[in-house]
């Protein structure tokens, strides 16, 4: 059954889900997992019997057949710290690990996680006693005579930092459009806190919120929080500004997990290393090892810039198909192939068509347009780059078996192809194999497809933080911020001016 779940106005996706199932616990579970959310849920769907409004989802025979739009509401109520989705024997199954491993996978100290997605409207956290009572007043006089509160500085300060709290917990970086819901949600909640003479009556707070987080990261960052502690270095060594994320990271450097020392965390890695060296590996320990040295992990990336052929030796994990799934749904939040093949195959016949209309001034789109026989999803990920006028020499090549050792020379970034059909042909029909590139090393092979070795270079990408090549930065920002939609509140011009022209109304 097909899905189009509403998170907030600038996030809708589309979500197939091949087995509904039964109970509407079940189906919640499965949309936290496939939407990678943790938080309460609250499922409103449209019912057509009432002209499409809204209605709470109760029941699973209340959905409509075959599609259904869904809007869903995130409550972010803590949960246990011993709360875990697994059993414990389910999820550990080897009795090799020590026991500082078992505590670290099963005892609810992993490392947190942020969703990176604030609810619409926004869950307005509790503020202080005497804050809270000045509020409820204030709300008896606005709704007696409209009277609205005079806030004092230390007032507005201590709602500041309440909200800067809980937007936090959520995101590290909020945009202004996410500032402007929290405002909303404020004024909503108390509107005795309206402003006088705004048409909205949030705008200010809006702003006042807005630098509030960067004051707080301020802090957060003296008190030495590793997360927005690291520094990029200079050849003498000395510091310079903070590292941070660049493509919408959602837990791009996280904190170590609770009770859980660097030592620890080490023994945690020599246990996942001995795993990957077994001839039958368990991949539920992986999976467990894995989200427990998460934070061990980025601070190695991030802070020490490894080479990727280094990583491999003490990461092998992380160069697995598995892993670079798992490892992107940690940074970003969100699930990797889905999302990207569902919008690219919304986006393929509006791409094709704009590659038919450029022709005439580029050149090299004629053989993908002549080439509409193989897939589709390659001919617009390939023709991509020449499209927006980016240089794909070093990035996408095709060779003989023989060949392949000269053929990675010169790739930081690539897909390497290997057929021995003719190299001119835009995409191979039939294809030995297919590789990943980075730094002049193959880091994985025996891919399915082109697409499929397209969505795990982003995984990649994201996974050991690599820039997008210069010579490709409009390619890999299309596949990021129009495909992947991450990120893509903000857009350099030459990708705006592509986005508008692949809305279905300028087509």
């Amino acid at each position: 059954m097909l899905f189009r779940v509403i998170l907030a106005p600038d996030d809708i996706r589309r979500l197939r889900i091949e087995s509904v199932p039964e109970t509407l616990d079940a189906f919640i579970n499965i949309l936290k997992r496939e939407l990678s959310l943790d938080a309460t849920l609250i499922v409103q769907f449209e019912d057509p019997n009432f002209g499409n409004e809204l209605c709470n989802l109760t029941s699973m025979s209340d959905l409509p057949e075959e599609r259904a739009t869904l809007r869903v509401f995130q409550k972010h109520v803590p949960e246990p710290s011993n709360a875990q989705e697994t059993s414990n024997d389910d999820q550990l199954s080897d009795s090799t690990l020590d026991t500082a491993s078992l505590q670290s996978t099963s005892s609810g100290d992993s490392t947190p996680r942020r969703s990176g997605f604030l609810p619409d409207p926004f869950v307005i956290p509790k503020f202080p006693t005497d804050i809270e009572l000045k509020l409820k007043r204030g709300n008896d006089g606005y709704f007696r005579d409209g009277s609205l509160l005079e806030v004092p500085k230390s007032m507005s300060s201590d709602i500041l930092d309440g909200l800067a709290e809980a937007i936090f917990a959520i995101k590290t970086h909020p945009t202004n459009g996410e500032c402007a819901i929290v405002a909303k949600a404020l004024v909503d909640k108390f509107p005795c806190l309206k402003e006088a003479g705004s048409t909205c009556g949030w705008y200010a707070w809006k702003y006042s919120i807005y630098y509030k987080m960067g004051n707080f990261r301020q802090q957060l960052r003296i008190a030495g929080s590793v997360e927005l502690s690291v520094h990029k270095r200079s050849a003498s060594g000395d510091t310079r500004r903070p590292k941070k994320a660049m493509r919408s990271e959602v837990n791009f450097l996280p904190e170590p997990p609770q009770n859980r020392s660097l030592e620890m965390l080490e023994q945690d890695r020599r246990n996942l290393e001995s795993e990957m060296m077994k001839r039958n590996v368990d991949w539920k320990k992986v999976d467990a090892l894995m989200d427990s040295t998460f934070s061990l992990r980025r601070k190695e990336i991030i802070g020490e810039e490894p080479l990727v052929k280094d990583l491999k030796a003490r990461w092998s994990a992380l160069f697995t198909e598995r892993q670079i799934e798992a490892e992107f749904r940690r940074i970003v939040s969100s699930n990797l192939k889905q999302p990207f093949f569902d919008r690219l195959d919304e986006f393929v016949p509006r791409f094709l068509r704009l590659y038919r209309q450029r022709l005439q001034s580029v050149k090299e789109l004629k053989p993908f347009v002549e080439s509409l026989d193989d897939d589709k999803r390659a001919v617009v990920l390939l023709g991509l780059s020449h499209f927006l006028k980016d240089d794909p020499s070093h990035f996408f090549k095709m060779c003989k078996p023989t060949e392949e050792s000269e053929a990675v020379k010169g790739m930081d970034v690539g897909i390497l192809v290997v057929t021995e059909e003719d190299p001119q042909r835009p995409v191979p029909k039939e294809m030995i194999d297919i590789a990943l590139i980075l730094e002049v090393y193959v880091v994985l092979r025996d891919l399915r497809d082109v697409p499929n070795a397209f969505a795990l270079l982003m995984g990649l990408l994201y996974v050991f933080n690599i820039h997008y090549p210069k010579g490709l930065k409009y390619m890999f920002e299309v596949i990021q911020k129009v495909i992947m939609n991450i990120g893509g509140d903000t857009c350099s011009s030459r990708v705006n001016g592509l986005w508008n022209k692949l809305m279905p109304m300028s087509l």
